[in-house]
Order: structure tokens, then C-alpha cells, then sequence
């Protein structure tokens, strides 16, 4: 046990070491994780500006060249052609809504088919027209509002001014790109699900921006971070919004002003490093607890072996019990010492001898005469055990056979021999209590039997010492037929006295075995003898049963008939206080045999007060009564031979209206 413990303090330690291990491995990985996504996302932010510039600066050329283009034709004899390679530009620019060209006293013309210059449209106060004037160079214009008609949208401007020799503005040649458009556009080039781009000016201000993850840009210290930006070309820094960490990557585009920045969830970065953690240290903690399961599992093992190899010990030292156990092919493996010393055999003189040398286990009709363990091997699932006498002694010996658990297959035999004279001693003096209070129990109801008997016989007698007379004087008178009848019907009378005597004597003879008998007749038997008292109480007997049945039954009549005489018996008393009571009381005492399958049942039912609901587990046990002069040992007599000696039970059905108990017993003891 105390290696156990060693087993199991070392295996915390090495959890211990290996946790401390995963979490400086995470922390290692999480740093280098950290800056190579950084990194990798500054990479992403110059590849995508790049991308971004090139296509300003396309648009750009457009402009510039489409501008030139147009300055050198006459705006009102050349109109449709300017017109026309203006649409023109429009196509050929990627994402251009409108192109158009505006002079200074605001006439402008457009390539959009769907658009003329009107004189309510000031041109020279367009953002675009005065951001790209006053910067004198092609400039792209901040977000605006369309004009009229276009109100719904922001657009964003690529304006480039264009002057003559002598710097003076000739006009101002524009394209229009939508706001959404330019998101879109953004979205391609940054498509992470936890992160996005977008394009700020030089005065922090977000001017286009796909946000993904909610930020409020309007937030001040927000704002005051973006200003930060304005000092480097390009860079890293790291903001906390509502406790959420957010890394910034930008740099400044080529072709204006602007900041293309990205933002990534900074918890994103190590959401698979931190799911890889997670799974670390729950396969750690599942393996530490699968090693601790085994080590302790091995450890109740080895204890409950120690302990079942103890308790082996113990038993094969008894001081009790002989002991002798054999191997699968019926040789003796172990012999203890009260074995040796029951049957007189010297110490391990018969080890590895058969079975058969020890003639004594065999000297019993269970067993087969030749060969012991051959009866063993052919009834596998069965244990053999009977009484053997010696030395004055009576022994229980039982023979177990000792299975594989998976084959089924004999493994060996283990023999046990015990003393139980002792028990044997205590069954005959139970059996012999059991008899003296049957026989009490029946002496008890003989003084009340033989007086109902008595007072039943006085009026049979007189009428048999009339009929005698009448008899003398019809002999006399020589009437012989008159004093045949005569004759005929003292008969009557005295078989009557005599059936009654012969039931009497039947229920009181000592006879207590076993043997097939008519369960009606036994009951009659009962209700003839017990019907005086009865009659002398005023108390009807009624006995109920189906005629077409059988109802042969083996078992001990002696006992059924105790048993109904007290049950009889108890009713009895109870209507007897009844009519004390109330005269006129109908008193019926009720009895039904029936039979369901293999059972007999026999209900014994009466109209008294019945049974109080605390008595109902009380009634059977010794000594418990309700009577003034009772001795509580009816009932529990009664419970007692149904039970352990007819192998029935008895038991209260009804509290009750009627007060019902039933007998059950089987049709067959068994």
C-alpha cells in the first residue's frame, strides 16, 4: 500500500511538471504567435495598399489623360464628341459611376446618357471642384452627397484641375466612384472574418470602412488613437475597446493622403493556439486520471486480494469447519487441520490422492458409491450437501464444484465439513415447543369442546332411551315392524354420537406426518367437532366449496385441523361478547375452500368487530393479545405450522366486514 502511494504522488508531480510545461510552451507560442501575425498582417496592409494605390492610380491616368483629351476641343461645336468619349471613360473605368468635365462658369458636361447640365447646378461649389482647385493637383475628394437626384448615396471624387500655360483653370475633369463600391472593393482585399480595412484621412477621419466588428468611430479616445497614426508612414499599435483588445496594422497610400488600416481581433490571433491549449490539458487531464483510475484500481485490487487471500487463510484455519479442496481432475490439493482431525486422517498423507480414498464422504445414498467426484463432474451447476453421523456427532458436509466464470469448465472441488449437533439439538427442542403448544393449544378448546359436547349428547340419549322403551313395549305387544323402525332410529342416534366421537378422537390423537388426504373431509372433520360450541353460542357455521373439484392434497391434515380450530376458535370468541351484547346479533362464522392451479386456499371469515388497523402486524407474533384471559399464542401457532411446517402461508385479508384470514397451501408440499 505505501508503494501505491508513492506510485500515485509521483504520477501529481509529473501532471504537475507537465502542466507547467504546456502553459510555458503557450506563452512561448503565444508571443511568437503574436508578432508573426503582426507581421504577416503589416505584409497584408502594404500588399493590399499596393493593390489599392494601382488601382487609384489607373483611375488617375484616366482622368489626367481624358482631361488633357477634352480641354483642346470646343465644349459646345465639339459637345457630342466630348460627350461621347466621356461615357467612353466611364466604361473603361473600373468602378466609375459618372466622368464628366466642368469649366468655370460651372457648365458641365457628363457621360452619363441619363444626365444634362442645368443652370441650377453650381459646379464651382462641388466638393470635388473645390478640393482639387485648391490643392491644384489631382486629388481624391473626401465623402460627399450626390447631387440632385443622387441624395440617397456618398460618393467619393477623383478630381483633376486643368490649367493653361499661364496657370489659369481651364476646368476641372472628375470621376465618381460610389462609397459601397469601395467598401466592397476593401473587402476583397482584407476578407477575415474577425477583422477589416479600412481608409482614413489625414485628419483621422474614417472615410470608408466595411466594419465587421461594431467599433463605434465616433468614440473620442477611438478618434484620438486614429490621430497617432498621422505621425509614421506605416505601423503596428495595439487599442482596448469594452476590454477587447484590437491590433491596428497601417501605411500610407502613394496617390493621396489617405491610411489604409486593418483592425484584427487581437483574441482571434490565439483562438486556435488557446483551443489547442484547452485540448492539451484536458487529454493531460484525462491520461493523469485514466494513470490515477489504474493506479488505484490496482491498488483496491491488490487490496481486495490481499484481503480475499487473507480471509482464504482464515477460513482454511478454521476452527470450525473442515476443509478439503481438490484440482479439476478430483485430486486433493489441501486438507485442514479439522478436516483431518473429523476423519482421523494424518497430515497431508493424502495429498494428491483421488477423492475416493476418503471412503467416509461417500457413505450416502446422494452420492454415487464408485466415484464421488464423477457425481461432481456430472452435475456441475448443483452443490451436493447431506447430514453425516460420527463419533456421536452430526456433520453438514457440501460439496461445491469450482467453475471457470468465461468456459463454464470444472476447476476443482472445495469440500466443507461442519459440526451441527449443536443446531440439530435446537431443532428437536423447537419441534418439541412447537408440540407442546399445539397440544396446550388443543387442551385449551377440550373443556369447551367436551361440555358443548355434553349438553349436544343429552337430547340424542333421552330420545335413544325412549325409543329403547317403546321398543320393549312393542316387543311385548309382538309388533316387530314398529319396533324394527324403533330399532332403526336408535341407530341413526348412536352413529351420529359415534361419528362425533371418532372426529373428537381423530383431532386429538398424536399423528403428525405427512400423507394425501381430502381437504373436505378434514375440514368437516373440524366443523362436526367444533359445531356444538357453535350451536351452544347461537353462531351459524356456513362451509362453501365447488363439488367438482378434487381436492386430494398431501400434507399434515393434524396441522390444517389445529389451525382451523383456532381460527374457529377466535372467531367464536369474538361473536360469543357480540350476543352478550345483542341477543338477536347474527352471528356466521364462513368457510370457502377453492383452488387456483397448483394452490388450495381456505378463507375462514366472520361478522364480528374486526381487527384496529395498529394490530394488524402485531396479531402474529408471541404473546400478543386482545383478550382478557388469552394467552397470545393462538395466531402465532397457527402462522408458525403454516409456514415452516405446511410450507403455506397465512395472512390477514380483511381488517373487517368480514375479519378474513386465508390459509394457503400447495397441492403438494413442496
Amino acid at each position: 500500500m505505501k508503494h501505491n502511494r508513492v506510485y500515485i504522488l509521483i504520477s501529481i508531480v509529473f501532471f504537475l511538471l507537465y502542466i507547467f510545461i504546456i502553459f510555458a510552451t503557450y506563452n512561448t507560442n503565444k508571443t511568437y504567435l503574436l508578432n508573426n501575425t503582426i507581421n504577416t498582417q503589416l505584409k497584408l496592409v502594404h500588399s493590399y495598399k499596393e493593390k489599392f494605390d494601382e488601382k487609384l492610380s489607373a483611375l488617375k491616368r484616366i482622368v489626367e489623360t481624358m482631361g488633357k483629351k477634352l480641354i483642346k476641343k470646343d465644349r459646345f461645336k465639339d459637345f457630342n464628341s466630348i460627350k461621347e468619349m466621356l461615357t467612353t471613360a466611364m466604361i473603361s473605368g473600373d468602378g466609375f459611376k459618372s466622368v464628366y468635365i466642368s469649366y468655370p462658369d460651372n457648365f458641365t458636361i457628363s457621360g452619363r446618357t441619363d444626365w444634362y447640365y442645368t443652370d441650377d447646378y453650381i459646379a464651382v461649389t462641388r466638393p470635388w471642384y473645390v478640393q482639387a482647385v485648391n490643392k491644384g493637383k489631382t486629388t481624391i475628394s473626401k465623402p460627399y452627397v450626390g447631387s440632385a437626384g443622387f441624395e440617397d448615396k456618398l460618393y467619393i471624387s477623383i478630381a483633376s484641375p486643368i490649367y493653361d500655360k499661364n496657370k489659369n483653370l481651364l476646368a476641372v475633369m472628375s470621376s465618381d466612384l460610389e462609397l459601397k463600391s469601395v467598401q466592397k472593393e476593401i473587402s476583397k482585399f482584407f476578407p477575415f472574418k474577425k477583422g477589416f480595412a479600412f481608409l482614413m484621412t489625414n485628419d483621422s477621419q474614417v472615410i470608408v470602412q466595411s466594419n465587421k466588428l461594431g467599433i463605434d468611430f465616433e468614440d473620442k479616445k477611438l478618434l484620438k488613437f486614429l490621430e497617432t497614426f498621422q505621425n509614421n508612414k506605416k505601423g503596428d499599435k495595439t487599442f482596448k475597446i469594452d476590454n477587447q483588445e484590437y491590433i491596428f496594422t497601417f501605411e500610407r497610400l502613394k496617390n493621396s493622403d489617405w491610411l489604409f488600416v486593418s483592425v484584427l481581433q487581437k483574441d482571434e490571433i490565439f483562438k486556435t493556439l488557446n483551443q489547442q491549449l484547452f485540448m492539451n490539458l484536458i487529454s493531460s487531464l484525462i491520461l493523469f486520471l485514466l494513470g490515477l483510475g489504474t493506479i488505484i484500481f490496482i491498488s483496491i485490487t491488490q487490496k481486495k486480494l490481499y484481503e480475499k487471500h487473507l480471509l482464504l487463510g482464515h477460513f482454511a484455519k478454521s476452527p470450525t469447519w473442515g476443509i478439503l479442496l481438490t484440482d479439476k481432475n478430483g485430486n486433493i490439493l489441501f486438507i485442514n487441520k479439522v478436516f483431518e482431525k473429523i476423519f482421523n486422517i494424518k497430515s497431508k498423507s493424502l495429498y494428491e490422492k483421488p477423492l475416493s480414498t476418503i471412503k467416509e464422504l461417500i457413505k450416502n445414498e446422494k452420492i454415487d458409491k464408485n466415484d464421488c467426484f464423477d457425481d461432481i463432474k456430472k452435475n456441475l451447476f448443483s452443490v451436493k450437501s447431506y447430514n453425516l453421523k460420527r463419533n456421536n456427532k452430526t456433520y453438514r458436509v457440501q460439496m461445491t464444484p469450482l467453475l471457470n466464470n468465461f468456459h463454464k469448465e470444472l476447476e476443482g472441488t472445495i469440500i466443507t465439513v461442519n459440526d451441527i449437533s449443536h443446531e440439530k439439538y435446537l431443532e428437536k427442542k423447537e419441534s418439541e415447543h412447537e408440540q407442546i403448544l399445539i397440544q396446550n393449544s388443543k387442551m385449551a378448546a377440550l373443556g369447551e369442546m367436551v361440555s358443548a359436547i355434553s349438553h349436544q349428547w343429552r337430547q340424542p340419549l333421552s330420545t335413544l332411551l325412549m325409543l329403547i322403551s317403546n321398543a320393549e313395549e312393542i316387543v311385548e305387544k309382538n309388533s316387530l315392524t314398529k319396533a324394527h323402525n324403533y330399532l332403526l332410529r336408535s341407530r341413526d342416534t348412536i352413529e351420529l354420537m359415534n361419528e362425533t366421537v371418532n372426529a373428537f378422537r381423530n383431532f386429538y390423537k398424536e399423528e403428525y406426518g405427512k400423507k394425501e388426504f381430502n381437504l373436505i373431509k378434514i375440514i368437516k372433520e373440524v366443523i362436526l367437532i367444533s359445531f356444538p360450541q357453535m350451536q351452544m353460542n347461537g353462531i351459524e357455521l356456513e362451509f362453501d366449496y365447488d363439488k367438482d373439484k378434487d381436492y386430494e392434497c398431501t400434507n399434515y391434515p393434524s396441522y390444517i385441523k389445529q389451525v382451523l380450530i383456532n381460527l374457529f376458535g377466535n372467531a367464536k370468541d369474538e361473536l360469543s361478547f357480540i350476543l352478550r351484547q345483542k341477543p338477536l346479533y347474527e352471528a356466521k362464522i364462513k368457510i370457502n375452500l377453492y383452488r387456483k392451479k397448483e394452490h388450495f386456499y381456505i378463507s375462514v371469515e366472520d361478522n364480528g368487530r374486526g381487527i384496529l388497523k395498529e394490530n394488524k402486524d402485531k396479531i402474529f407474533k408471541p404473546f400478543f393479545t386482545t383478550k382478557n384471559q388469552g394467552t397470545g399464542t393462538g395466531l402465532y401457532l397457527c402462522d408458525l405450522l403454516v409456514k415452516n411446517r405446511m410450507n403455506g402461508n397465512l395472512y390477514l385479508n380483511s381488517l373487517q366486514n368480514p375479519t378474513k384470514f386465508i390459509i394457503k397451501i400447495g397441492v403438494k408440499d413442496v
